[in-house]
């Protein structure tokens, strides 16, 4: 019998697998989808190399995800320094009223604005409709939905004091051949066995842990690591059945619900960044250099508000971004659609109360499915959190990263 079952492939998952085997312990993995990664997806895009579809930028203060590709040997390749600047179809406008709120959350926290929704804040700053179209491109990185309904503060923070392109700091690195790349490698060194293509529907805590796959097997381990979506957790059947908190969490999600458009274009030049609105585009970044000479553009918006997209309003929206410039191609993954993720990264709902997934008694069980979050389970009782501010090392003392990919 394995010690612990891990439910999710992904980063979380396969970290805490290599976790496991630091302390002696065996694991099985069991993902849904037929690879490792979770919302990390990296892979080769015609001669453009390998591209990543999901999260890929890690923040310079990331320690622990650096950590761990220095173990594993996957370089970090820096972001290109930013270059020509580009607002379209105009200036900003005055943003004062919102770097001014950035300062007072960096002085005294200000819980008044952080239990704004961002629409609320907007409305309560009246700010103009060109200040509101450059905020909104940098939430479409960050706060990543409905902005009549996630916090404001997951754009607004003390950093936002300068200026909102202090957001383009945490686009520090991204990792050579991927992260797809570095959570297989993160699997393989963990040794753990690794279950593909076979979703788990029901997890029993009762004299052992028991989780039950799509296909009817049966696995047993002493415990187990749920390491799912937010999004995706009403998909497994629990026994004890979760708290009525953990319940109603479950049913509500987060409203993360970013695009992330790759563009092969002529005309940027690494590093051009440029915020506005075009088809619901709002944030275009060129990111590096392609064999052909063109240049790898990544763009994002909120995907309730993009347009379906064909070849000339992507061409239309990239030449309003930046002037002159021509469209060789475009590609990108639906994560909202994709049944084993529902959404991007976590954006929770203001109302919703993500207390209710941190360690509680489930049985003798522990739950998260926050992306790059998971609970070690044990039966005796002794349950270790995985996320921590220390880095993956072979003593007594260390635990998983905590920290989950940027956009």
């Amino acid at each position: 019998m394995t010690d612990t079952l891990i439910l999710g492939g992904g980063l979380a998952g396969c970290a805490a697998a290599l976790w496991l085997a630091d302390h002696g312990h065996s694991a099985t993995i069991v993902e849904a989808r037929p690879r490792l990664g979770g919302r990390g997806l990296s892979r080769i895009w015609g001669d453009a190399g390998v591209v990543e579809y999901g999260g890929g930028w890690i923040r310079s203060d990331h320690r622990l995800m650096i950590a761990l590709a220095a173990r594993l040997g996957v370089a970090l390749m820096p972001r290109a320094p930013r270059g020509a600047r580009r607002f379209f179809p105009a200036a900003p406008g005055d943003l004062t009223p919102f770097l001014t709120d950035a300062a007072r959350i960096g002085q005294a926290g200000a819980p008044d604005l952080q239990a704004l929704s961002l629409a609320a804040h907007i409305a309560h700053r009246a700010l103009t409709p060109e200040a509101t179209r450059e905020i909104m491109a940098w939430w479409s990185i960050s706060g990543s939905g409905d902005p009549a309904h996630i916090a404001v503060s997951e754009l607004l923070t003390a950093k936002l004091a300068t200026g909102l392109e202090a957001k383009l700091d945490e686009l520090a690195f991204t990792l050579d051949g991927g992260v797809s790349s570095l959570i297989v490698r993160a699997a393989e060194a963990s040794g753990a066995r690794v279950i593909l293509g076979d979703p788990a529907v029901a997890l029993s805590d009762h004299d052992g842990v028991t989780v039950t796959l799509t296909s009817g097997a049966t696995l047993q381990a002493r415990g187990a690591i749920v390491a799912l979506p937010l999004n995706c957790l009403d998909t497994v059947r629990f026994d004890p059945p979760l708290s009525a908190a953990q319940s109603a969490l479950c049913r509500a999600g987060h409203r993360g619900r970013a695009l992330k458009l790759l563009i092969r274009a002529e005309g940027p030049q690494p590093g051009d960044l440029a915020t506005g609105e075009a088809f619901g585009l709002r944030w275009f970044y060129a990111d590096r250099a392609l064999p052909d000479g063109s240049v790898l553009v990544i763009a994002f918006g909120l995907q309730d508000e993009v347009v379906p997209l064909d070849h000339d309003l992507v061409q239309q929206a990239l030449a309003a971004a930046f002037a002159g410039a021509r469209l060789k191609g475009f590609d990108w993954h639906d994560w909202c659609g994709d049944a084993f993720s529902r959404g991007t990264w976590v954006s929770p709902d203001i109302a919703t109360d993500l207390a209710a997934l941190r360690p509680r008694t489930l049985g003798p069980a522990r739950i998260s499915g926050l992306c790059g979050v998971g609970y070690v389970l044990c039966r005796t009782g002794v349950v270790r959190r995985c996320p921590s501010d220390r880095p993956l090392r072979r003593n007594r003392n260390s635990r998983p990263p905590a920290e989950s990919l940027s956009r």
